[in-house]
């Protein structure tokens, strides 16, 4: 779970700055890619723990993912990329 946690947190850094440097794809693909990871975490009953914290995280996470797309669909970037990446 640690290393997952770290390649999501790493993952969401890199939608952010793959946005300045013009690449608005990338963070469409991370996107789909992190929330399909979530949901398998989603299955597991992690109770009160360290497990748990981490997971918390992760959340975090996924939803600044989730913004940055929200952004660029708000904005208008990229409509192709997205709507090809929601048929994949």
């Amino acid at each position: 779970m640690e290393r997952h946690s770290e390649f999501v947190m790493k993952n969401s850094r890199l939608s952010v700055n793959s946005v300045t440097a013009g690449d608005y794809s990338r963070p469409l693909h991370i996107s789909t890619f992190i929330n399909e990871l979530d949901s398998g975490f989603r299955l597991l009953n992690l109770k009160n723990d360290s497990l748990r914290k981490r997971y918390d995280g992760l959340k975090y996470d996924v939803k600044k993912v989730e913004e940055v797309v929200y952004d660029l669909s708000i904005r208008g970037f990229n409509k192709e990329t997205a709507a090809a990446c929601v048929e994949k």
